[in-house]
This record gives structure tokens, sequence and C-alpha cells, in this order.
């Protein structure tokens, strides 16, 4: 076998190991993301990002159920056109503020 077609069959038993990884770790994620109204968000959520992120218009709203946490990810822009993401738990903690690009 050549140098060229040693390589190339590594190259291909690598992918295979990857995307068994990954198909993999897709079947153990307890995790369930889905796309809501903003209008299910609870108030005390809405109410905590627009308090941390003054004269944001929200626009999207995601909840994530993992395990027994539920985070809620909101998605908004500000009057400077900036547009953010924010993660906030179910409790109310702010888990992470983005500036998106």
């Amino acid at each position: 076998m050549t140098n060229d077609k040693r390589l190339n069959t590594r190259l291909k038993l690598s992918a295979i190991g990857i995307l068994s990884a990954i198909s993999l770790t897709a079947c153990f994620d307890n995790s369930n993301e889905e796309d809501i109204p903003l209008s299910e968000v609870p108030s005390n959520i809405i109410t905590i990002v627009q308090n941390t992120l003054p004269g944001i218009s929200l626009s999207e709203a995601e909840k994530e159920t993992k395990d027994d946490s539920v985070i809620y990810e909101l998605e908004g822009k500000l009057i400077n056109g900036k547009e953010y993401e924010i993660k906030v738990a179910a409790d109310g903690t702010i888990i992470k503020i983005e500036l998106e690009d």
C-alpha cells in the first residue's frame, strides 16, 4: 500500500470515529430545546432580561430542558442596533449574556 493510500485510509477511519462519537453523544444527551413564543416565557424571566439590558426589544425565545433544569434563551436588539442573546435559568440566575456579531 502506498503512503497516499495509507493516509487516505487513516483519514477515513478518523472521520468514522469522529462521527460515531458525535452520534453517541447525541443519543445520550438529555437536553431538549424548543422554540417558544415570547408569551410563554415567565414574566419574571422577561423582567430580569429587561432590567439587565434596559431597552431591549425581544424577538425570539427558546426553552431548554436538561435533566430537571430549565433554561430560557432570549434574543433581542437594543436601540443602538446591537443584538444580544441572554440565557437565564428558571430561578432567575443569569447564565450568559452574549453580544451577537
